[in-house]
């Protein structure tokens, strides 16, 4: 009788816990991928605890961490076979984890668009608006001249790259250009919309006349405002800075961004969250190729306006000596 029970124990335990653990929808085991890889997975538990966190190991090194039972991100992997680890955690202690192994091809660096996302190209596109006084300090800065010409062939990467040119004659001038991604009448679009990556190549004729090149951007949702700000500070501490909407001031990561070379190809990607509790995540920047993760989180401020965009400026010198940057392959995605 004692067997008999400790056996109906035995398939009754296993039957609760038969659902708990990691399911890895991708990368699938086995699979070719480029070095940019889609991980998506989920965790569940059959305890009186829920899910408090999920973290993705590349080959044993911690790469990523959120604090829920979804994770839908991308990762920058170098060529290769490389095993993906999801490992999760319940609020009682409890772990749970899956693993995939994976050939990384060499062959492809473009980032695919996450399940459900949506990807828009903005180098190309009309409706760019720009000004100059907004993007000085307090948004009261001197006025500069600028231009943006679109359609370039040379310098380019797939035949048409967008030309960006500041100048004039007072020091640290800085121009900003902006787009819509979503307007104030799209507000149920934008409220599901909690991802951004924003992916660009540039390349300038005169690296030593940038003080900071900056790529934002922008969420204003129900009443929040969340401007996820990032730029290389080249002549000033040579940081990857990030802005913080509270104290509306950049704040260095402690990441370099190297030094600029003039006529060559710099390969930007920036990812970002706005969370389920209204705060900015700053997730991670990658620049040539070099990963950093952040995980670093701000609060969002008041707004009455509603819609995306995306920015990108260029801030000029001591000397505020003329230079160009010319930008290809540029694209938000969201979702």
């Amino acid at each position: 009788m004692r067997k008999v029970l400790n056996l109906v124990l035995t398939v009754l335990i296993s039957s609760v816990f038969s659902f708990a653990g990691v399911t890895i929808s991708s990368p699938a085991n086995g699979s070719t991928v480029p070095t940019s890889v889609h991980v998506v997975a989920s965790a569940t538990t059959q305890t009186s605890h829920p899910i408090s966190s999920i973290v993705v190991y590349v080959d044993n090194v911690k790469q990523y961490l959120v604090y829920s039972s979804k994770i839908d991100t991308t990762l920058t992997v170098s060529a290769g076979k490389h095993t993906f680890l999801v490992k999760s955690w319940d609020g009682g202690g409890n772990i749970y984890q899956a693993s995939t192994t994976v050939t990384v091809s060499s062959g492809s660096t473009s980032s695919p668009t996450p399940t459900g996302g949506t990807t828009v190209t903005l180098d190309q596109s009309s409706g760019w608006q720009s000004c100059d006084t907004c993007a000085g300090a307090g948004g009261n800065g001197p006025s500069a001249p600028h231009t943006l010409t679109q359609g370039v062939t040379s310098p380019s990467l797939d035949g048409a790259s967008a030309h960006y040119w500041i100048g004039g004659s007072t020091p640290y001038s800085d121009v900003l250009w902006h787009k819509n991604i979503l307007n104030e009448s799209q507000v149920s679009t934008s409220r599901n919309v909690h991802h951004f990556i924003y992916d660009l190549y540039f390349y300038t004729d005169n690296a030593a006349a940038a003080q900071s090149i900056e790529w934002d951007v922008n969420q204003f949702i129900d009443g929040r405002s969340y401007i996820f700000g990032s730029q290389c500070s080249y002549r000033a501490g040579d940081s990857w800075d990030i802005w913080d909407n509270v104290n509306s001031k950049w704040v260095s990561t402690g990441v370099s961004c190297g030094a600029l070379q003039s006529n060559t190809w710099n390969h930007v990607v920036l990812e970002f969250e706005r969370t389920t509790d209204n705060k900015l995540h700053y997730i991670a920047m990658t620049l040539n190729g070099s990963k950093h993760y952040l995980n670093w989180y701000y609060p969002s401020t008041a707004t009455t306006w509603s819609g995306v965009t995306v920015n990108y400026q260029m801030d000029g010198n001591y000397q505020q000596a003329d230079y160009s940057t010319w930008v290809d392959k540029m694209k938000l995605t969201y979702y």
